[in-house]
C-alpha cells in the first residue's frame, strides 16, 4: 500500500512540516459533483442482487360470431435482467511521523477528500453507460433484447408481428429538426405487444459543449436560425435541459421520459463506509479505508432517445 510519508513533502524546504505557508492551496478538497440521480432511477437494496423479468400483456381482441366460444390466450413472457451488486474500495495510509510533524492537518484533509473522490467516483462508473451507448461488452451488460442502449432494431415480445419493434437511435446533430424527431419518437412509441403507448420527455440531456445551442432551440419563441417569423413550438414541450458533465462525447445529446416506466437503474446497497484504524504492524500509522457496493444498468431502453453517440 503506497504511504503518506516525511518525503511525500518534495518542496525546498519542506514547508508542510514547517507551517511558513501562506495557504495550502488544494481545489481537490470540496464537496462532491454527483449528477447520476438526475438520469438514473436512485434505488436502494439490501440484497446480494436484484432481477427484473421482462413481460407483455395480452394482444387486442377479436371479433366473434353469435355463440361462438369466446377464444382465451396467454400473455408473453421475456428475458430477465439480473443487478448483481459490485464492490468499489480505496484508502491511503499515513505515517505517524507524517501525522506528527505536519502543520497542515494533512490527515484530516486526505480522510475528507476519501469521502468525496468514493461518491464521484461512483458517478463516474455509472456514466460509462451513458458515454457507451452503442456496445454491446459494457460490465453492466445489455437489456432486455440483448442490444446496446443505442439500437436501430430493438425487439419486443409479440410472437405475431415485428410491429412491437422499434429505433431509439437518430444518429444526428442536436438540432430543429432532431429535437422534432425526439419528440415524434415519443408521441409514436409502441409497448412490446406493438400496441401505442406514447410516453412525454421530460429531459434534453447534453454535453456541455452543445448548452447554448440547446437553449437557443428551446428557449427562443421563433425557430432558431432562420430568417423567418416562424413560431418555434419546441418550448411547449417545457423539456429541461440538463448539462451532463459526465459526458465525454462533445456531440453527444438524448432525449429521456423519465416519469413514463423509466428503466435505467442505480441500486445501491451500500454508501461508502470509511474505517480509520491502526496499521496492523508495530509502525504507528494510521490508515483510512473505504467501500461502497452498488450496481447499476438497463433493461428497457425504450425511454430513451439517442440522438447522437
Amino acid at each position: 500500500m503506497a504511504t503518506v510519508r516525511v518525503s511525500f513533502d518534495t518542496t525546498t524546504n519542506k514547508d508542510l512540516l514547517k507551517g511558513t505557508l501562506r495557504k495550502l492551496h488544494d481545489d481537490t478538497v470540496r464537496e462532491a459533483k454527483v449528477e447520476y440521480p438526475v438520469v438514473t432511477n436512485d434505488l436502494k437494496t439490501k440484497d446480494e442482487y436484484e432481477r427484473d423479468a421482462q413481460m407483455a400483456g395480452l394482444a387486442y381482441p377479436s371479433e366473434i360470431g353469435e355463440g361462438q366460444n369466446i377464444p382465451t390466450q396467454t400473455p408473453q413472457m421475456g428475458s430477465t435482467k439480473t443487478y448483481t451488486q459490485r464492490q468499489f474500495a480505496t484508502g491511503f495510509r499515513m505515517t505517524f511521523k507524517m501525522d506528527f510533524f505536519n502543520k497542515y492537518n494533512l490527515w484530516e484533509k486526505c480522510a475528507k477528500d476519501l469521502g468525496k473522490v468514493m461518491k464521484e467516483g461512483k458517478d463516474a462508473e455509472i456514466a460509462t453507460m451513458f458515454n457507451n451507448f452503442t456496445s454491446t461488452s459494457l460490465t453492466c451488460g445489455t437489456g432486455f433484447d440483448g442490444l446496446a442502449i443505442a439500437n436501430t432494431a430493438h425487439t419486443g415480445l409479440n410472437p405475431a408481428t415485428t410491429s412491437d419493434n422499434y429505433s431509439n437511435y437518430l444518429n444526428a446533430s442536436l438540432s430543429q429538426s432532431g429535437l422534432e424527431s425526439g419528440r415524434y419518437y415519443f408521441a409514436t412509441l409502441k409497448d412490446s405487444m406493438g400496441y401505442w403507448m406514447g410516453a412525454k420527455p421530460t429531459h434534453v440531456v447534453i454535453e456541455p459543449t452543445l448548452w447554448f445551442r440547446a437553449k437557443e432551440f428551446l428557449g427562443s419563441d421563433l425557430k432558431a436560425g432562420e430568417f423567418s417569423n416562424t413560431i418555434n413550438v419546441l418550448p411547449e414541450l417545457n423539456l429541461k435541459i440538463f448539462e451532463y458533465h459526465r459526458l465525454t462525447s462533445t456531440t453527444c445529446w438524448f432525449m429521456i421520459a423519465k416519469n413514463d416506466q423509466y428503466d435505467f437503474n442505480v441500486f445501491t446497497a451500500l454508501e461508502p463506509k470509511m474505517i480509520i484504524k491502526d496499521a496492523e504492524d508495530d509502525t504507528l500509522d494510521k490508515v483510512a479505508l473505504s467501500i461502497q457496493f452498488f450496481t447499476y444498468g438497463w433493461g428497457n431502453p425504450k425511454m430513451l432517445y439517442v440522438g447522437r453517440t
